[in-house]
């Protein structure tokens, strides 16, 4: 195995490659103790999406203000291309694309929605049945369409670190003994961001794996195709 050069560029890249080679085989693969819920392709997703989105985003987008402070992260890609630095914060900066207008947008592809936290929820437990009919609802397709490809990456992002992952059936309930046909990825916000307290409001995302899938490769051929651009510029 070669040693990746840029890896918030490179790692994503080869991590896209083994989704494209295997997903054929993962599609006819089961758990041997539970072969009723159907072949483990969502799982397959779930995990090799983890590399492929938070890199950019620990290694670029985050070192953004000690650039602009004039220091460095202890794992920042950024003095390695700057040109994809910028690219990166154009997209996914402060003030960023909306997510219609990104370069890893497809239309209808995704929901968004927001709900109240009630005082000992546990997702993990029981998805609400809130949530789960405000994601249904048509406006949580406009609702996607208007956030900030920020907003977007970061509630993936979030929900992928820290285990805010749903599996859905079909009606976009929590599919316990189901197949899986749509995935969700929940975050929270917290009072004054403060971890530490109860969160205020849960956000969510959801998409089927078909459609993840595809945003997963339009995000690396945007990271590569920027590296791209600089190179055949240099």
């Amino acid at each position: 195995m070669g040693v990746p050069y840029h890896i918030s560029r490179d790692v994503p890249g080869r991590c896209m490659w083994l989704i494209d080679e295997l997903f054929d085989r993962v599609a006819n693969i089961t758990d041997p103790n539970q072969p009723e819920l159907g072949p483990m392709d969502a799982t397959f997703l779930f995990a090799m999406s983890t590399l492929i989105l938070s890199l950019p985003i620990e290694r670029l987008e985050k070192h953004r203000r000690r650039e602009e402070a004039g220091e460095q992260g202890y794992m920042d890609d950024r003095p390695l291309d700057p040109v994809t630095a910028k690219e990166v914060d154009a997209v996914l900066g402060p003030d960023g694309t909306r997510f219609d207008k990104s370069p890893v947008y497809i239309s209808g592809a995704w929901q968004f929605a927001s709900i109240e936290y009630v005082a000992g929820q546990n997702l993990a437990v029981e998805f609400p049945d809130e949530l789960a009919g405000a994601l249904s609802n048509p406006a949580a397709s406009a609702a996607a369409n208007a956030i900030s490809a920020r907003q977007w990456i970061n509630c993936l992002r979030n929900a992928l670190a820290h285990g805010g992952i749903v599996y859905l059936d079909e009606d976009g309930q929590q599919a316990k003994g189901g197949v899986t046909r749509m995935m969700g990825f929940v975050s929270a916000i917290y009072p004054n961001g403060n971890m530490r307290k109860p969160p205020e409001r849960l956000i969510a995302l959801r998409t089927t794996p078909s459609h993840f899938r595809r945003t997963l490769q339009k995000w690396v051929c945007w990271v590569q195709h920027i590296g791209l651009s600089e190179r055949l510029a240099a």
